[in-house]
């Protein structure tokens, strides 16, 4: 079976990635994805590309946040990932919130919005 990397944004897509990960698991996929990292890796940037690397195939599921810039970054490290799979070939399943849907406020980052308003 296919060993497959989950990213997305953690805090506002949680429940969703947990559930993207049984669905994998049920039909006897690998999931890569940043909750089985150790505590003392802090979700380093290098760990997150490589696992890319490392995977068959990328699903990106994004909603309304941006994520985390590192510092000396340009990029989240969501947009990092998915930049390396496409870099690399990768098949990539993407998942995106309807611009319509009802979303919690809080899950909500103004400076993803003021991005999407300047493409």
């Amino acid at each position: 079976m296919a060993k497959i990397y989950i990213s997305s944004t953690f805090l506002d897509l949680q429940e969703h990635r947990e559930q993207v990960r049984i669905a994998l698991r049920s039909v006897g996929h690998e999931d890569v994805a940043m909750e089985y990292y150790t505590a003392g890796e802090k979700r380093p940037l290098d760990k997150c590309l490589k696992d890319v690397a490392a995977c068959d195939i990328y699903v990106g599921i994004f909603a309304c946040r941006y994520g985390c810039i590192p510092k000396g970054q340009k990029k989240s490290v969501t947009e990092q990932e998915y930049r390396t799979a496409v870099k690399l070939g990768k098949p990539c399943l993407i998942f995106i919130l309807k611009e319509d849907a009802a979303w919690p406020v809080n899950r909500i980052e103004v400076k993803q919005i003021n991005r999407i308003n300047k493409l």
